[in-house]
């Protein structure tokens, strides 16, 4: 077990607070929600199973996920939907924007702010370069090299460097990796800060809970998992991603593998022809076969390979050769519609779609609303 760079609490408050953490995620989590535009150009939100207006006028982009939406009305504003409530953020000139299912993130010149849970907080006045996961913000300042992270509404500094360079950095859900100027691998976990090596790594990605990287001394592939380092190889990895406690990869050997949950499993002794982690979920096609790795278990999903799919929350659409509309969530498999439709967008298990009018269609729990 590494010892973090800050002190540890003792093992009874970990538990503590964990235990306080999930009651309040519980007891304050918001459903997710689905933004779409009508024929007019009018905005509304679908949710807890039906719509809601948002903006009467032409709005002229939106994007939603989780519980947010963001979207730039017809005054060229800012406008963030949380909650049943609407915030103005203000002008978006020389501004862009994105949304996660952890919150609203904008950068407007050089001025880095995050809308969370209905509160504003501005990260940089100065911003250089940052990077985004679900619940997480990295970031750097023009003004020094000094490497930040934002999470649960507090701003904490990583790594401040008077002489030399920052290296590579990577941000995950509840994980940052990054190399100092001495080449130090360090990592970031959920507040605490642990020091890995210093032989040069730069071949690293972060999940939730996960590192996965390759030793810069002699190319071996290890993980960080909860506090412990697992070598999985011994010879470098041909290619990984990972997830939430979970990373998959293509060996030397070209064997796929997926360590989850602290266990290593073999899919197969040849590589996938594509295959994507996100989530607790792994979408592989191999052997002629569309599957997917959720929750530890293995689904056959087509025996085609689709035309495009999307993930969301450990749910799965994808579109087949017939231009079905497929949906897979909780372990079942449905087709969604057999309508033409020209885009689709998946926000956990809520599958929205567009006809060839611009109409929009939503596939939730069985049923289609318009």
């Amino acid at each position: 077990m590494l010892a973090p760079l800050r002190s540890l609490l003792s093992s009874y408050r970990l538990l503590l607070s964990g235990f306080f953490i999930f009651l309040f995620f519980n007891a304050n989590a918001q459903d997710p929600v689905v933004a779409y535009r009508d024929i007019r150009g009018y905005l509304f939100v679908f949710e807890n199973g039906g719509p809601r207006t948002l903006d009467t006028r032409p709005v002229r982009e939106f994007r939603s996920a989780g519980p947010y939406v963001g979207f730039v009305n017809s005054a060229n504003n800012l406008i963030v939907y949380y909650n049943g409530q609407l915030t103005d953020l203000g002008d978006v000139t020389n501004t862009k924007f994105d949304v996660n299912y952890s919150f609203l993130i904008y950068k407007r010149d050089n001025v880095l702010a995050v809308f969370e849970k209905g509160n504003l907080t501005r990260l940089s006045y100065f911003i250089r370069d940052y990077k985004i996961a679900e619940g997480l913000i990295v970031f750097r300042e023009t003004i020094a090299d000094v490497l930040k992270v934002y999470r649960d509404g507090k701003i904490q500094e990583l790594e401040t460097t008077l002489v030399g360079k920052l290296g590579n950095y990577a941000a995950g859900k509840n994980t940052v990796a990054f190399t100092n100027r001495n080449g130090y691998l360090k990592i970031y976990d959920s507040g605490d800060l642990f020091e890995i090596d210093n032989n040069g790594t730069t071949d690293f990605a972060c999940g939730k809970n996960i590192v996965a990287y390759t030793d810069g001394a002699n190319f071996s592939f290890k993980v960080y998992y909860l506090g412990k380092i697992v070598t999985l190889e011994e010879l470098k990895a041909q290619s990984f991603k990972v997830g939430d406690d979970i990373a998959a990869y293509v060996t030397d050997e070209n064997y796929f593998k997926v360590y989850t949950n602290g266990k290593l499993l073999k899919l197969e002794s040849y590589a996938p022809d594509f295959y994507e982690v996100k989530d607790q979920c792994v979408v592989f096609y191999i052997n002629n076969k569309f599957q997917a790795l959720v929750n530890g278990v293995r689904y056959d999903l087509e025996n085609f390979e689709p035309l495009s799919y999307k993930i969301s929350q450990n749910s799965i659409a994808w579109v087949d050769q017939n231009q079905r509309l497929h949906l897979f969530s909780n372990g079942k498999s449905v087709i969604a519609t057999t309508e033409l439709f020209t885009s689709y967008d998946l926000n956990n298990s809520i599958l929205s779609f567009n006809s060839p009018e611009n109409i929009t269609a939503i596939y939730y729990q069985g049923k289609i609303y318009r």
